[in-house]
């Protein structure tokens, strides 16, 4: 490389760093600068958007109306639970379990009828306690209100 070639090189560094600068402080001047806004303001813009202010003291308030609200509606929930174990203790279901059905499949049909409340838990249930192995074909007469225990019992004709 000649002195000339590395005189022209330098050249173009220099030009391409000038307008690398001025491209950036174009772009930093259409960026919008941040302003400040008072409270009131902003107030009024999230109102005029549908959105409502609260004070602090007034969000608390209403914090505290909720709690009551839900300490209300408990005891309302809690005797409609029991309502609704009674008649689920009433409800009867006949379960055919066929070759190849796997502990999975039981607890599926288990908990489409009512029978149990959740089926990962009594499929996990089955395998920890080991009555997954002991599965029996057959038709068993169950109601729901049977606790896993007496589920798996009934299923594995007590073994």
């Amino acid at each position: 490389m000649n002195k000339r070639t590395a005189q022209a090189f330098a050249l173009g560094l220099i030009f391409a760093a000038i307008f690398l600068w001025a491209g950036s402080s174009v772009i930093a001047e259409r960026e919008p600068k941040n302003k400040v806004v008072a409270v009131s303001d902003a107030i009024k813009i999230l109102e005029e958007k549908g959105y409502k202010v609260l004070s602090s003291a007034e969000f608390a308030e209403l914090n505290a109306k909720k709690a009551e609200v839900v300490k209300e509606e408990k005891p309302k929930e809690e005797a409609t639970e029991e309502k609704a174990e009674e008649v689920k203790e009433e409800k009867p279901f006949t379960l055919v379990i066929a070759g190849g059905m796997s502990p999975g499949d039981v607890a599926t049909m288990l908990e489409s009828q009512g029978i149990i409340d959740d089926q990962a838990k009594f499929e996990r249930f089955l395998i920890d306690k080991g009555y997954h192995t002991k599965v029996q074909i057959g038709k068993y007469e169950l109601k729901s209100g049977l606790d896993y225990h007496q589920i798996a019992k009934i299923i594995t004709k007590n073994r």
